[in-house]
């Protein structure tokens, strides 16, 4: 009977959002965020603490409201929320926002990203910032680019030590051609499936692995299926956080100063979580019996580079850019 009580009110509670009853009471201005993922990852804590210290800096004036899990649709629904003003922010992969601007899909290219230190000079530098600035032409206001992290290889058969040991092997990726151009190229067998999907697949052997932050196959259990993890960190994962125009323009300039702030040291802190949080997730996949290896990525950069000779078609100079900043 509670869980039937407790499933009503966040029902409610969602219905209620979607359909804009947020906003301005009695001088309290109330903004929901959205995102897809799980609430105990570092960008759902990330959200909460923000929420939490812009309430208690504005005293109380700015309350956000955080869904996590896809409580308010999916990654797709809820920009196209923000843009409509039906929802006042949203958290979402930037392998999503592709499709309003074309260009992020040079973060989907193998090994663009080199480093943790590369990717706080591409998203956190001008960069970042042209790409923030972009989203207006597409009714959308960039507030941060946010981590989720190096990708990493999983699978059942055996132990990945070199490029030759993916071939053959079965791979779960993404509906996104990048991805799967990238895993064709090593020799595997790329199959696009659905994450939902995803560890089923795994359990009955239809596929033998996947890739993902070492977070996100820890919190999935993915160990339960896959004993092996390489770590390849062939693709680094981000996050945007975008907000409609029109209820930033709701805070009074003296709130607007309060949440860029805000935004600003949650954007610093979610990144030096997300590492932490991405450590503690080795150690524990390994406790728990994950065979953790570290191939040299050499040639898994030299076997990939045909897929990013092909993409970077479209924003060549884009790509030198972002290359460039790896050897500074």
């Amino acid at each position: 009977m509670l869980k039937q009580v407790k499933l009503l009110c966040l029902t409610a509670a969602a219905a209620c959002c979607i359909a804009g009853c947020s906003g301005q009471d009695d001088g309290v201005i109330t903004l929901r965020m959205a995102q897809a993922s799980a609430a105990d990852g570092a960008i759902g804590l990330s959200m909460d603490k923000f929420a939490k210290e812009v309430n208690e800096k504005t005293q109380g004036r700015v309350q956000i409201l955080t869904f996590h899990n896809g409580q308010l649709g999916n990654e797709r629904e809820n920009i196209e929320s923000v843009q409509m003003g039906n929802l006042d922010m949203a958290v979402v992969n930037q392998s999503v926002m592709v499709n309003f601007l074309p260009d992020l899909a040079v973060f989907d290219l193998p090994y663009t990203i080199q480093s943790t230190a590369h990717a706080d000079k591409v998203f956190m530098g001008p960069i970042g910032q042209d790409f923030l600035q972009r989203m207006s032409q597409v009714r959308l206001r960039g507030l941060a680019f946010w981590e989720s992290g190096f990708r990493n290889l999983t699978n059942s058969v055996r132990a990945v030590n070199s490029a030759d040991d993916v071939a053959g092997l079965r791979i779960r990726v993404m509906e996104n051609k990048i991805h799967q151009d990238l895993w064709s190229a090593l020799g595997a067998d790329p199959v696009p499936m659905s994450w939902s999907d995803a560890y089923t697949g795994m359990q009955q052997g239809a596929i033998d692995g996947q890739e993902n932050p070492a977070t996100v196959i820890d919190k999935n259990n993915v160990v339960e299926v896959n004993k092996n993890m390489a770590m390849t960190e062939h693709c680094y994962s981000t996050v945007v956080l975008v907000m409609a125009q029109s209820s930033y323009d709701e805070l009074t300039p003296e709130d607007q100063k309060i949440f860029d702030e805000c935004l600003a040291k949650a954007s610093l802190d979610e990144r030096a979580l997300s590492r932490q949080m991405d450590k503690e997730a080795i150690k524990t996949l390994e406790s728990k019996g994950m065979k953790v290896t570290y191939p040299d990525k050499a040639a898994f950069i030299s076997r990939t580079q045909g897929v990013r000779d092909h993409y970077s078609q479209n924003f060549k100079e884009l790509a030198a850019q972002i290359a460039a900043l790896a050897e500074d």
